[in-house]
């Protein structure tokens, strides 16, 4: 196990390397001028005179390879350059906005765990009763609701009208309650579905028919034999989830003006910020990387099958 770990951590640092250089390359070839952008923020006319010293001052005057290297000495230093807009260090700036993100994205797991785990449960037990058809019509709805869509109703409902919550900025849990809500929805609705998909297989396997004949209670039963295996498959789930609430977190932080790394990469992306672009892309290939790499060891060490393949 312990090789296994070793091995999937040393993956790590190439996998990072080939995402750097592809998006590096990415920014570069797309037909987007940077220094075009930084001129226009600056407030100058962008004449040829200007767009050639802006891309000395930028460092895009250079050869692309010579332009990587240079970023990637800085980069292993957790330099990653300075903001072409504001010219803030990104390393700094990513240090204080992360961990806002952590906590909305925190909350926003912890949500999708808590909520999504007894509706799957209920809606297997109660199959085709109407809690079944209630968690059924919430996953639908869940599906098919866009998060955007969702935090707009939200703030209409819980802010404009009852005014239960603050629509905007960051602070205490009553700022990401919300937002956190509008991110988590369609994972709570995927997970609910998956758990009862689950339960409802492993309700009518052999092991537990022969656990039924047995005369276990009913409650051991669904706990120990149905639940338990029923969960391996989530856990894979809640990885791959992971990932897709930081990116969510990328247009819910824009909608409730929440002070988020998904916030300032959409303004650095508006102004082809490209320093910015580059590091957020680079967060999220790590944590894609991590999630799955803490999911494959969590799940060795709940399936003991796994445990002796690997």
């Amino acid at each position: 196990m312990k090789s296994y770990i070793f091995r999937r951590t040393a993956y790590i640092v190439p996998m990072l390397l080939v995402v750097s250089v592809f998006i590096f390359l990415i920014l570069r070839l797309n037909g987007t001028d940077a220094a075009m952008s930084y001129l226009n923020a600056s407030g100058i006319s962008p004449s040829d005179q200007a767009l050639a010293h802006a891309k000395e001052v930028l460092g895009l005057d250079k050869p692309l390879l010579q332009q990587y290297l240079l970023w990637l000495k800085k980069a292993l230093t957790l330099d990653f350059g300075r903001s072409y807009i504001t010219g803030s260090q990104v390393s700094a700036d990513m240090a204080y906005y992360l961990p806002n993100t952590l906590k909305l994205i925190g909350f926003a797991l912890l949500l999708t765990v808590a909520v999504s785990l007894p509706l799957g449960i209920l809606s297997a037990l109660y199959k085709d009763k109407w809690v079944d058809h209630i968690v059924r019509f919430i996953s639908f709805l869940g599906v098919s609701t866009p998060n955007f869509w969702l935090a707009l109703i939200l703030i209409s409902v819980f802010s404009v009208k009852f005014k239960i919550l603050p629509p905007f900025g960051t602070g205490g849990l009553s700022h990401i309650i919300m937002p956190a809500f509008a991110i988590s929805f369609m994972s709570i609705a995927i997970n609910a579905r998956l758990i009862r998909t689950n339960m409802l297989e492993l309700m009518h396997s052999r092991h537990v028919l022969y656990a039924n004949m047995r005369g276990i209670a009913k409650f051991q039963v669904i706990v120990h034999y149905v639940l338990k295996n029923a969960l391996i498959p989530i856990v894979t789930a809640l990885g791959m989830h992971l990932g897709e609430l930081v990116g969510s977190a990328m247009v819910i932080e824009n909608v409730f003006a929440y002070a988020g790394i998904g916030r300032y990469t959409v303004a650095a992306i508006i102004n082809n910020d490209y320093p910015v672009i580059q590091s957020f892309i680079l967060f999220m290939a790590l944590v894609f990387i991590v999630s799955n790499l803490i999911t494959d060891i969590i799940y060795a060490y709940i399936d003991p099958r796994v445990r002796l393949a690997v």
